[in-house]
Parts: C-alpha cells; structure tokens; sequence
C-alpha cells in the first residue's frame, strides 16, 4: 500500500475528485435474496443515507415460488418503520423475483447511485461477480462479517494509491455522521521508507483529512512495517468497523498474488470489514487481469 508509483511519486494518487459523493439525488439501495444479516446491513444502508442526505430503497429478491408469509411481512414493515424513526430517512420498501439481472435491472430502473449489499447474499455473487460487478451503474459497498454491524464509535479507513480510497473515506464519512463517532486515516509504508515517501504519506491523509466535513472528527496514522495486511488487521481490533477501497489487482493477479484487501476480509478476528468500489468505467477485461 505504498503510495508513490513506480515512475511518480504523489499528489497523483489524489486524483480522486471525479467521485461523484454524494450526488445531488442520494439513493442508496440495500437489496436480499437469502435475507443474510438483514436488520444489521438495513442499518448500515440507512446510516450511509442519512450521512449523505438520500432516500433508502430496500429491495427483497424472492424465490418465485413462494411470496412473503404474513410474520416476514410484519417484520418487513417493523424494520422499515424502525429505521424511518431512528435514521428519519425515507425508505421504499420493493419485493421482486429473483433473477441474475435483478440489480441491474433496478439499479437502471430507480437511478440507484450506491448499493449496500452483505457479502453473505450469495444469490447476488454468482457467476463470477464480487465487489466490483455485483451491480452495474452505480457505487457498490459490499459487507462481510455483517453479523457483528453496530453502530460504530469508530472507524478505521485504511488508504492506499487506488481509484476507490477517496470514496472510501466519504462512505466512512457518512457513516460517521449516523453514528457520531470518529475516523482514524491510516497509511502503511514500507520499513526502508525514506524521509520523503513518509512526508508523501502524511501529505495524502492530510489531503484526504481536509476533504471532509467539519462535523466529523478524524485523525490520521501513518505505519511503517514490512507488509499492509498485518498492520491493518492489528489496528482494525481497536475500532468497530474498517472501511478500505476495493483491491486495484485484477482477479487473475489476486488468485496469484493475493490482495491486502482479501486479507483484511477473511481475517475472522476483526469486526465488519467494508470494501468500496466507485462506479468506474473499466473494462471487464482489465477487471480480470
């Protein structure tokens, strides 16, 4: 997670400011298929909506087969009323049948500018998609160990070179907002760092730091250790939730090498971990390599 490049060091890893966070019509959608982790990732969408002033859109995928009995429909209507009262955010409840195009096919029909979805929603990972293609068209962030989702004191953001680090600082942000709780920036550098790469590491939680709002508090750290990975599970049990940009390696250079991101994600000892992806204009192609 070093941040200079091989042939330019920063502020060119800053080249975030093409996020479009929040838009001036905020929707966030939170869809389910198995209903994993419901009432913890409606939550996390609500907070996400009301620290970004949008409406909440929640969407049941169904079997087809079988509707909604009468308790899951009391419960439905429980949540949504509960998250109305706490978040005081609209939400939109919608129910359709499940099939492989159900995301995109709402995300286009509603405008959807963010999707919140748990990792545990199987239905909605098949056929190769993960965090980067789960839907089409809009900014996707996807919960894994959503079980343990609370409303958080504080939140680690874990912030690297990659196109997705700067809207993982403004989900935080939101977050944050909901919850009132802090942030902690934090930046890996390598041990043999110099005195430079550190001070471009400082420079860019400053820059990140600066472009949030004022009514969050956030503070910054920078690490020097041998690998990112190691460094972020340790300081991800002192927080609640961590929230890092999708991995910049394509699928095929992450079975091979692997990701400091998947690290984080399967390590069963840290809390909720949420990985951000912009809605960006790559290529399936370069998605794979």
């Amino acid at each position: 997670m070093s941040i200079n490049s091989d042939d330019r060091p920063w502020p060119q890893v800053l080249d975030h400011d093409g996020v479009d966070w929040p838009s001036e019509e905020q929707r966030v959608l939170v869809p389910f298929c198995e209903a994993a982790n419901r009432a913890e990732t409606s939550r996390l969408g609500a907070s996400i909506t009301f620290g970004s002033d949008g409406e909440l859109y929640i969407l049941h995928a169904t079997d087809g087969e079988a509707s909604a009995d009468a308790d899951e429909l009391r419960h439905e209507a429980e949540l949504e009323l509960e998250l109305r009262e706490e978040f005081s955010v609209p939400v939109t409840q919608f129910e359709t049948e499940y099939s492989s195009g159900v995301l995109d096919s709402f995300v286009d029909s509603h405008s959807i500018t963010a999707t919140v979805v748990d990792r545990e929603e199987r239905g909605f990972f098949s056929r190769g998609r993960d965090e980067q293609t789960v839907a089409a068209g809009c900014h996707n962030v996807v919960g894994t160990r959503m079980d343990a989702f609370e409303s958080p004191s504080s939140i680690l953001v874990p912030v690297a070179k990659g196109p997705h680090s700067g809207l993982a600082t403004r989900i935080a942000e939101a977050i944050a907002r909901a919850a009132g709780c802090w942030i902690e920036l934090f930046h890996v550098v390598g041990e043999d760092a110099g005195e430079a790469e550190r001070g471009d590491a400082d420079a860019l939680l400053d820059a990140y730091e600066h472009r949030l709002g004022d009514d969050v508090e956030v503070d910054h750290h920078v690490v020097e250790a041998a690998g990112p990975a190691e460094e972020i599970i340790e300081h991800a049990g002192y927080h609640d939730v961590t929230v890092l940009g999708a991995p910049e390696k394509g699928r095929l250079r992450r079975f091979l090498f692997g990701s400091t991101t998947d690290d984080v994600e399967r390590d069963g000892e840290s809390g909720p971990v949420l990985t951000v992806h912009r809605d960006t204009d790559e290529s399936v192609f370069s998605r794979w390599l």
